[in-house]
């Protein structure tokens, strides 16, 4: 088998919410994914992802995060992609919360370097055991503009098992977390597959 083709299936097991929000306590964390509705062409045209093209690009920003050693949880998120312009859609996506176990302290820099590669809105960071959130933005839209942060207040984890916060009327729901995406088991072979997985395009990547 090659062990580049690895499914989703193979990362992942039972977790929660709750356990990201004990790691909150303890390590820095934040929130990123790969999906988006839409992208200009060459020609300015707007183009739609399929749903497999967002699985792709899902699974290559898996094995990126993966080679920092993050901890990651997979959670449905809903909000709303190009904020505030004539463009603006509700969108509900495959949303991963990252927990830099290591405590290597560079989780903030690298999400906002693989927001601007997945050419996402913005990216979430709460320090450790923080009750304050940056909100980055990772492209030009309009909110919150590249490289510009708004700070969120108390984000927290609600008692019904959801992550919530609200910038501007601007919503951020996170449901109950079902899969808890593994660091690789120690082992050449497990490793090289995810660092294959890592500098692949994601358009080459298979789902």
């Amino acid at each position: 088998m090659n062990q580049t083709n690895l499914t989703f299936k193979e990362f992942l097991t039972e977790s929660s919410l709750t356990r990201v929000y004990q790691q909150s306590k303890k390590h820095d964390i934040g929130t990123i994914t790969a999906f988006r509705n839409d992208y200009e062409d060459e020609d300015g045209e707007t183009v739609l992802y399929t749903k497999q093209e967002n699985r792709q690009r899902n699974k290559s920003l898996i094995a990126k995060l993966l080679r920092y050693g993050y901890g990651i949880t997979s959670v449905k998120g809903t909000y709303i992609e190009n904020y505030n312009t004539d463009k603006a859609i509700e969108v509900s996506e495959d949303v991963f919360l990252v927990v830099d176990l290591g405590d290597r302290n560079d989780l903030r820099k690298n999400l906002k370097k693989l927001g601007a590669e997945f050419d996402q809105d913005s990216i979430l960071f709460i320090p450790q055991g923080s009750q304050t959130g940056e909100l980055i933005g990772t492209n030009d839209s309009e909110f919150p503009g590249f490289d510009k942060t708004i700070r969120l207040k108390n984000p927290i984890f609600g008692k019904s098992g959801e992550f919530y916060t609200r910038v501007n009327g601007r919503p951020f729901i996170l449901k109950e977390s079902t899969s808890f995406v593994e660091k690789p088991a120690k082992g050449w072979g497990r490793n090289y597959a995810i660092k294959l997985l890592a500098e692949k395009p994601w358009q080459e990547i298979e789902v």
